[in-house]
């Protein structure tokens, strides 16, 4: 192996090959490291063992809260989509095939969701779970609270209330942890929506945590066993009330008293550990415990947010870790004269091989930097533990960035990186030309369908939409039941955004007519879409409180392109896409896009008369 000086051409002074670095400055640091430990040896291995300590503890909670959040915060998620979804479109409660459906496909694009229950008061619940085989189960409408424990009981929810986690409920389904968003339309509490999780499935979670170098644990401040990885290796004799979790017959949650762990009985009155006080700013509390079985370490923090007591998670393991860290240092020490010679002539090589990842972690970056998200490649993990946390954490980035953005605009992706939040976001008013979709006659296609072919058909469907609104750069703004609006003209300004938002509807009206051939070849109905378009003024960027915000358009002008779009059942019933715009997004158009005058018409909610053309009025034609 050959190292050497390369000069190349750079701005910032002389830039050096990171394994002269690393391998160099290691070698000398082990020298004159091993000079010192010679007089040092007591104090710097207290000291350096325990800050390791302290960010594996903050490490190893943070990962253990993270973990936790990502797997319940969806279940949030979907009731306050859900919620959002019925205060803007037209579904009524007692749709009970639309409504099943919709809850049908929110249920299961949240893999630890197990059911979704609409409450109304008058008039009983009913909702959809996932049975034991993976398939929806529907679950009829009851005037009994027998599904759940009425969700208009505690927590109170209320027409203008978030999504609030509610108490530990028990019934004869079992015991669950559920949330809970009212469903409002015009400021009006119409309905309760619930999303639960059971025990089962929270224990499931937290086994999906665990390391396997500990058990890990949630407590309620109250003092009961909430989930538990362990379940399989505890001795236990306690019985309570719940489900069954094993064979054995052992129910959760539990008392910490009647639980059977003698780690857990004494955690919460243990004193914290001294030497931690780093971990402790960090709200992590470390304790030693000693049981008659041995000498334990526990890492916990509280968390809040998923019910109305606050819960204690974390992890515990045997202290001889920490001993055997303490002697391996020492026998380093002793062994230190002849280590420093071994080090210097393997440092390189460990460099080497340490930071040869770091050449592929470069590359996949530049593709993130790009938003090229398919294309990133998932890196190899790395037999060397701290290299590897990097490589996982970067394919754990690059995942969550790809899922971002699929809920994210792509224009509004960028420009969030390239200018910031705060400039990117910034609520104006500005003249947009909005799009608004639907489809006809969806709800009466839809009964037909069960609720996986109803979810493919329109993610096939907004498929061929969102391809038409990014090939133009235009920003979708959400999905409505089977409608999708988009706009033209932001983050990013532009002169011709009338113009590219008919290109984008022109190539949907294609894109559906290729689409519709392939389904009368398979003897399937084809689809009818309506498309409204209208240029106006609107105020565009973060609308809503705190941490619950949306990039989104509010204005009189969506409505227009909504009112348009709903216009379009007066138009040619067997056309497949009926484009209607107004006259303020024609005057921005080319002359030699085709119209046909569609008369003078007062929409709902305007005054005055719309003056609206109908767009690409024939039969679209393939084109070559």
């Amino acid at each position: 192996m050959r190292l050497g000086w390369r000069r190349r051409s750079h701005k910032g002074g002389r830039k050096f090959p990171i394994v002269l670095i690393a391998g160099g400055t290691y070698a000398l640091l082990i020298t004159v490291a091993m000079g010192l430990v010679l007089f040092m040896t007591g104090k710097a291995n207290f000291e350096n063992t325990f800050a390791l300590l302290n960010d594996k503890a903050v490490l190893t909670t943070n990962q253990l809260e993270a973990g936790l959040r990502m797997r319940l915060d969806p279940l949030t998620g979907a009731v306050s989509a859900m919620q959002a979804l019925y205060a803007d479109s037209k579904m009524e409660i007692e749709d009970n095939v639309a409504v099943r459906t919709v809850l049908a496909a929110s249920l299961f694009s949240v893999p630890y969701a197990e059911g979704l229950i609409i409450s109304k008061r008058g008039r009983g619940q009913f909702g959809v779970v996932k049975s034991e085989d993976g398939k929806p189960q529907y679950l009829p409408w009851h005037q009994e609270d027998n599904h759940f424990n009425g969700p208009f009981g505690p927590p109170k929810v209320e027409a203008g209330s978030p999504p609030i986690w509610g108490p530990i409920v028990s019934n004869q389904f079992g015991i669950f942890m559920n949330v809970s968003a009212p469903l409002v339309r015009d400021g009006k509490l119409d309905a309760v929506l619930t999303a639960t999780l059971s025990m089962e499935g929270l224990s499931e979670i937290v086994e999906s945590l665990d390391s396997g170098d500990g058990t890990t644990f949630i407590i309620s401040e109250n003092g009961r066993v909430i989930a538990y990885s362990d379940l399989d290796k505890l001795d236990r004799t306690g019985q309570g009330e719940g489900v069954d979790m094993r064979p054995d017959g052992e129910r959760l949650p539990l008392p910490i008293s009647r639980f059977g762990d003698p780690v857990l009985a004494k955690l919460l009155n243990a004193p914290t550990l001294v030497p931690f006080a780093a971990a402790r700013a960090a709200g992590v509390d470390v304790r030693e415990i000693d049981t008659s079985g041995g000498e334990y370490i526990a890492m916990s923090r509280r968390i809040s947010g998923y019910g109305p007591v606050d819960w204690i998670v974390g992890i515990y393991f045997q202290d001889g870790s920490v001993s055997s860290e303490i002697r391996r240092l020492i026998g380093s020490v002793l062994i230190g004269i002849l280590a420093i010679i071994v080090t210097i002539v393997l440092s390189f090589f460990v460099a080497r091989r340490m930071t040869r990842p770091l050449a592929k972690v470069v590359g996949q970056s530049r593709k993130v930097a790009h938003l090229e998200f398919d294309k990133v490649d998932r890196l190899p993990s790395s037999p060397i533990r701290e290299v590897d946390e990097v490589l996982q954490a970067f394919n754990s980035m690059a995942a969550g960035l790809g899922s971002l953005n699929t809920y994210v605009p792509k224009t509004l992706f960028r420009k969030l990186m390239r200018l910031g939040v705060e400039e990117a976001t910034r609520s104006r008013e500005i003249d947009l030309t909005i799009v608004f979709t639907d489809i006809a006659g969806f709800t009466h296609q839809s009964e037909g369908m069960s609720a996986s072919e109803a979810a493919n058909f329109l993610n096939s469907h907004f498929a061929i939409l969102v391809e038409a609104v990014e090939a133009e750069l235009g920003t979708v703004d959400k999905f409505m039941g089977d409608g999708m609006l988009a706009f033209w003209g932001a983050p990013d300004a532009r002169d011709d955004h009338a113009e590219a938002a008919v290109r984008a509807a022109r190539a949907m009206q294609l894109a559906i007519h290729a689409a519709n051939a392939a389904l009368v070849a398979k003897g399937l109905p084809v689809t009818r879409v309506r498309i409204g378009i209208h240029t106006g003024p609107v105020i565009v960027g973060n609308i809503g409180a705190l941490d619950r915000v949306d990039y989104t358009i509010i204005g009189d002008a969506v409505n227009v392109s909504q009112r348009l779009q709903d216009l379009g059942r007066c138009a040619d019933d067997a056309a497949e896409v009926v484009i209607l715009t107004s006259a303020s997004t024609l005057r921005r158009l080319p002359s030699d896009v085709p119209r046909r005058h569609f008369g003078h018409h007062q929409l709902r909610g305007r005054e005055a008369d719309v003056d609206v053309w109908r767009l690409y009025p024939e039969k679209p034609v393939e084109e070559a």
